[in-house]
């Protein structure tokens, strides 16, 4: 391309820009600056577009090869119907042009392909605002207005949520899995995101550090289920919890360390719950004073009881033993074992093989001491932990002293330590 150069300052001159284009839009077409040859359709400062059809795109020049403050004006002068929109040279939307409409677009910053664009609008009887430069997450442009949209976002498998899904449909579709949430204070208040569990197994749901969701640990998604998660700058809340009819069942999992923990309703809702942690002192569970059945697990370590009850004062009472699962009912003044009955049989019983610290029969009265299986073949007996003796194929096996108050008779037998009392 020929240059010339300006006899005052020595420095090339610029050619001139070309003031006005008429183009005929039959294709989604991109402009090039002037100054680049005009090889292409030139960015004129006005250009008039006449569209054939609607929805075409007329893309503006990469913007770092222009300054700041160039403008185009750029006037729809076809039919009605056809719309055209005018986007960066990246192909994100700058503005929609609908007909007899002029719009005066100006660069901001060129600093990146696309650059930063401003327009306002000339030739309408009113101003209006660009639509698709003040539609942010959980909006889109149509035509001069902004409208509510859904995007839809799906994983396959565990991740943290980041925090551009605000607003976003996220859909799990793998197996198990776990979204972990992003920082309640991080996304700040009035941050909200839709999650479904589409997948195959059950999602859970974990906050970040301390969060909650709804005052619990986790959250659970069965298949199909879905939830509204909204954050409050501190924890997290959910409304609008759909649930499955055909996974019905939710599991609660809570760590305590004893006292008083009175269930909230959205708490009370799950029938499987989990207990954890180390007991500092005899541990209280309130349940609501309604119906309901809960299968509830004692997973808590220390010396001390758990106790599942109503707030009604009077009403029944279930302790669970550590390391026991037990079935409750709740009538809303009573909690009742839902094994006990008046009268009951069973063909047979099996139960794990215990050890001395945990036997397989205990009683609520000594949860120490009760019946374990030592090994293949024997049945053995624990007193305060410790073994007091088994039966095996060769008879009963004593460990400690026998002390009998009356005569003992019998042919066979092992003592591992001395006999006192009575007569043999």
């Amino acid at each position: 391309m020929t240059t010339y150069t300006n006899p005052f300052t020595g420095q090339t001159v610029s050619p001139s820009s070309v003031s006005y284009e008429a183009i005929t839009l039959s294709s989604d077409t991109v402009l090039e600056w002037p100054i680049n040859g005009n090889i292409n359709t030139p960015a004129s400062n006005i250009i008039d577009v006449t569209a054939t059809a609607p929805g075409y795109k007329l893309a503006l020049p990469p913007a770092p090869q222009v300054s700041t403050g160039q403008t185009v004006i750029i006037r729809n002068i076809g039919i009605t119907a056809n719309t055209f929109t005018v986007t960066d040279y990246t192909g994100a939307t700058i503005i929609l042009v609908s007909s007899g409409v002029a719009q005066y677009i100006f660069l901001t910053n060129n600093s990146t392909l696309g650059g930063t664009w401003s327009s306002v609008v000339l030739g309408a009887g009113t101003s209006s605002a660009n639509a698709a430069a003040l539609a942010g997450y959980g909006l889109t442009p149509i035509g001069l207005t902004l409208n509510q949209a859904y995007v839809t976002n799906t994983y396959y498998s565990s991740v943290t949520l980041p925090s551009t899904v605000r607003s976003q449909l996220v859909i799990w579709g793998s197996g198990v899995g776990t979204f972990t949430l992003p920082s309640a204070s991080s996304v700040g208040a009035n941050w909200f995101c839709m999650i479904r569990n589409g997948g195959t197994g059950i999602l859970t749901l974990t906050p970040n550090g301390t969060n909650t969701i709804d005052g619990n640990a986790n959250q659970q998604l069965q298949l199909t289920e879905s939830l509204v998660l909204v954050s409050d700058g501190s924890n997290w809340n959910t409304f609008g919890y759909g649930r499955s009819n055909t996974f019905a069942y939710t599991q609660l999992s809570l760590s305590v360390t004893g006292g008083t923990t009175t269930l909230t309703s959205t708490q009370a809702a799950n029938t499987i719950q989990y207990y954890s942690g180390a007991l500092t002192s005899n541990q209280i569970l309130i349940v609501p004073s309604t119906v309901q059945f809960y299968i509830i697990t004692n997973n808590t370590t220390g010396a001390y009881t758990f106790t599942v009850k109503t707030a009604v004062g009077g009403g029944a009472t279930v302790t669970i033993p550590q390391n026991t699962s037990i079935a409750l009912v709740c009538d809303g003044t009573n909690v009742y074992n839902a094994a006990s009955g008046s009268s009951s049989s069973i063909t047979t019983l099996t139960v794990g093989n215990g050890s001395l610290s945990v036997p397989s029969i205990k009683f609520t009265g000594d949860l120490n001491s009760g019946i374990y299986l030592p090994s293949t073949g024997q049945v053995g007996f624990v007193i305060a932990n410790a073994s007091a003796g088994y039966y095996d194929s060769t008879g009963f096996t004593i460990v400690g002293k026998v002390a009998a108050s009356g005569a003992v008779s019998g042919t066979t037998g092992t003592f591992t330590t001395g006999i006192s009392g009575g007569a043999f």
